[in-house]
């Protein structure tokens, strides 16, 4: 062991991809306290007083190699300290040979107990990029694992490719570092203030170089919680109600917004943002508002975004309806998010196919756009093709309730309070828009899953997106169907991909559901494409394998259907390869995570999901058991819709919704046929003298993609009054002279609960 006790130059903590700058007072001359490079250790050797607690590890060719060959075989050396130490900066390079499957892991230990455990880790998950793979983990007195914090690298770790780890320690305080990016921030590191250290691997072979063990003399900063911002809104009992968003002529943001647009100008030396110094505007903003940035002006990017890591924000939005703007924006900093301005004073089918495509070119989610361009059957379009929409407008109360039945996810307005006024005015559990529905497999409740006739009955029910599993055979044909083999949902067995496509052809896949399925084949992709083509529905097609993305988008492209096509996977390096394929193509990135427990922590754990997204330009589909109404809020806030799978039973299905739920993937797509898209009026002002009447009768929208208006029953309310008008069954009497806003309610059974559909307000003017 080379044990040294001279001094080290030890920098201002790097500013990294995951968190602002953080600064300490670390002296400029520290100890070090261990320094290993392994070139003068035997091959089959461990430095002096290292020890081998279990697997395989010694020194091979000036290295620490650690062999694990199984998650239940870890392999684990601990390095004994002479003092107690607990508070020092512990580094060394770490590179993988091999690995059993991308979940398995590389460790740095430290403040080992007992020479054994407790003790805490920064473990390395082979597949970093995953959404949880870099951990803060604890090893407990029971030899138990806990891991309260997790987070994610830009990459995987490749073989053979050396990456610098690195923890810092300061009492409760640890920080955790990949090549100098800053992954993981905790302050829960206070049950073992000093410890030995270690190197530990889990179902993987490692080698571990350049060990240094350096005293930390200084005190990290306190945790920051920049970015983990949930801005408090109006009171609503909507459910799904857009956000707020202060706009450009709002001089104090109203309390009641999570945004506020400001328009960038000036120049790269005299930044300014709506007419005001930006960086006193970016100020006044940090830690209450959500930052939208109007930027129109090439050539301020470096400026911009320099600013904004000197400030330390991250959580930021930068519109413009310059695409290269915004590329050039998420260049520099890949966390900012990305937003279309679209500034046309029309909005056409070739319109919207262009806004669709320059959002996902853009790496962006989101477009604002003008209210009096924007239709129900545009918003439709955009929404069915993952692009949130903020509607522009909203400067009357007649226009701030159109906005919110146009089904916009978000309002831009220079009057905020009438949209806190507005969201005041609708009953419990009032949908306004019906959440987007993606049949999954078809309808599997009612018909066999992945076949055409789960497919047909799933359009005929109205779903919105019709989900399905691409794998390919053995002979290069891509099918249709879920499961790695073909033994659970057909009369035969083997592995998909060890049978040629005649043999898949010649299954049963209907059989097994019922009789009267008898004869129903597996799909081709092309044979699900063409049933569809040209009509209103959108397919969500889940990758099952890491090699089919480019045969999938040429078979898109071949059938002209790059505008009908949403792609997801659980693999993020098949969302990325479809990214670079075909940028157009809307992603989501399958995945599944627990609920953590405080607020605090649910806001963190939002906060990185949504930069996991927005970093690997996917969205964000996890699984309903994912999901909590704080992360929900969180990503309606900063403009990102998601689809989550997969609902089977009705009380969570309901619980979701009441959160604000967007996109439900569901075995059960007959659930929702009993909710009306939306009830329309047949008049928005009524002219009275005291005394009369007037009836109104509102029409049910049953279906977003048919154009049918069904009767309805319905009743009215009075949300505004003030003693004007009363209201019986659908019949409005005029009482005293004055203005009242009066709506149409239609209460109806779904998922075992009571929910209500209710129109634009009727504006009563009693003379």
């Amino acid at each position: 062991m080379k044990k040294l006790f001279s001094t080290m130059a030890v920098s201002t903590l790097a500013l990294g991809l995951f968190a602002p700058v953080q600064t300490s007072s670390v002296q400029a001359a520290s100890p070090v306290l261990l320094e290993e490079d392994f070139d003068d250790i035997a091959n089959g050797r461990l430095p002096d007083g290292w020890k081998l607690l279990e697997g395989q590890g010694a020194v091979q060719g000036g290295k620490l190699v650690l062999n694990s060959s199984a998650t239940s075989k870890p392999a684990r050396v601990v390095v004994p300290l002479e003092e107690e130490e607990g508070d020092y900066v512990f580094e060394a390079d770490v590179t993988f040979q091999s690995a059993v499957e991308d979940k398995r892991w590389a460790s740095l230990m430290y403040r080992i107990q007992n020479e054994n455990y407790p003790y805490y880790q920064f473990a390395v998950r082979r597949g970093a990029s995953d959404v949880n793979g870099l951990e803060f983990a604890e090893r407990t007195p029971a030899d138990k694992w806990l891991v309260p914090e997790r987070n994610f690298y830009t990459e995987n770790m490749e073989y053979g490719k050396t990456y610098r780890l690195k923890v810092v320690a300061s009492g409760n305080r640890v920080q955790q570092y990949v090549n100098g990016q800053l992954v993981i921030d905790t302050d829960q590191a206070g049950k073992y203030l000093n410890g030995d250290v270690g190197f530990q691997t889990s179902g993987s072979k490692v080698e571990y170089d350049n060990v240094k063990l350096t005293s930390f003399e200084g005190e990290l900063p306190p945790v920051d919680g920049e970015g983990a911002l949930l801005p408090q809104e109006a009171q609503t009992s909507m459910i799904n109600a857009p956000t707020i968003i202060n706009g450009e002529g709002v001089d104090v943001p109203h309390d009641e917004t999570a945004s506020a647009l400001i328009k960038v100008d000036g120049d790269a030396g005299n930044l300014k943002g709506n007419g005001k110094d930006l960086r006193s505007v970016l100020m006044t903003l940090k830690g209450k508002k959500i930052p939208v940035l109007h930027m129109e002006k090439g050539g301020l990017e470096e400026s911009v975004v320099g600013l904004l890591n000197d400030l330390s924000i991250s959580d930021v939005h930068v519109v413009s309806s310059q695409t290269g703007i915004i590329e050039a924006v998420k260049d520099l900093n890949p966390r900012i998010r990305g937003g279309l301005y679209y500034d046309q004073r029309h909005l056409n089918k070739h319109d919207l196919k262009k806004i669709v495509q320059d959002v996902h070119k853009s790496e962006s989610k989101m477009v604002m756009i003008p209210q009096n361009v924007l239709t129900e059957e545009g918003m439709y379009y955009l929404h069915n093709r993952m692009v949130a929409v903020w509607g522009v407008g909203g400067d009357t109360m007649a226009s701030t309730h159109e906005l919110i039945h146009l089904g916009v996810d978000g309002i831009v307005t220079n009057a905020p309070e009438l949209a806190v006024k507005a969201f005041g005015q609708y009953p419990e559990q009032t949908i306004v828009q019906r959440p987007m529905v993606a049949a999954h497999r078809g309808v599997p409740s009612l018909a066999p899953e992945n076949t055409m006739a789960g497919y047909r009955l799933a359009y005929e029910l109205g779903a919105d997106q019709i989900e399905t599993d691409v794998q390919r055979t053995k002979d290069g044909h891509l099918v249709v169907i879920h499961d790695e083999t073909v033994d659970r949902t057909t009369n035969g067995t083997g592995a998909v991909k060890d049978l040629t496509l005649a043999e898949i052809r010649a299954l049963d896949a209907g059989i097994k559901f019922d009789e009267k399925f008898a004869g129903e084949k597996v799909p081709t992709f092309k044979e699900y494409l063409q049933e569809f083509k040209g009509k209103n529905v959108m397919l969500l097609v889940e990758l099952k394998a890491h090699d089919v993305e480019e045969q999938t988008i040429q078979e898109i492209k071949e059938e002209g259907m790059m505008d009908q096509v949403v792609l997801q996977s659980f693999y993020l390096d098949s969302m990325q390869r479809s990214n670079e394929l075909a940028p157009e193509l809307p992603g989501g990135y399958l995945f599944s995570s627990a609920v953590p427990s405080t607020l605090q922590e649910k806001l963190k754990n939002a906060k990185k999901l949504v930069d996991y997204g927005t970093i690997n330009d996917v969205t964000l589909n996890s699984s309903y058991g994912s999901l909590y109404k704080e992360f929900i809020q969180y990503m309606r806030q900063r403009g990102m819709l998601s689809m989550h799978w997969t609902f089977r039973a009705e009380p969570p299905f309901a619980d979701k919704l009441k959160d604000g739920l967007i996109g439900p993937i569901t075995d059960y797509t007959q659930w929702l046929t009993e909710s009306p898209v939306q009830l329309e009026i047949p008049i928005k002002k009524v002219n009275l003298k005291e005394g009369k009447t007037r009836t109104i009768r509102a029409k049910a929208r049953v279906s977003y993609r048919v154009a049918e208006r069904e009767k309805i029953e319905t009743e009215l309310f009075v949300a505004e009054g003030n003693g004007v008008v009363t209201v019986n069954g659908n019949t409005i009497e005029a009482i005293a002279p004055g203005k009242a806003q009066v709506f149409a309610k239609h209460t109806f059974t779904m998922l075992g609960e009571e929910w209500n559909v209710v129109s634009e307000p009727i504006e009563v003017t009693v003379k």
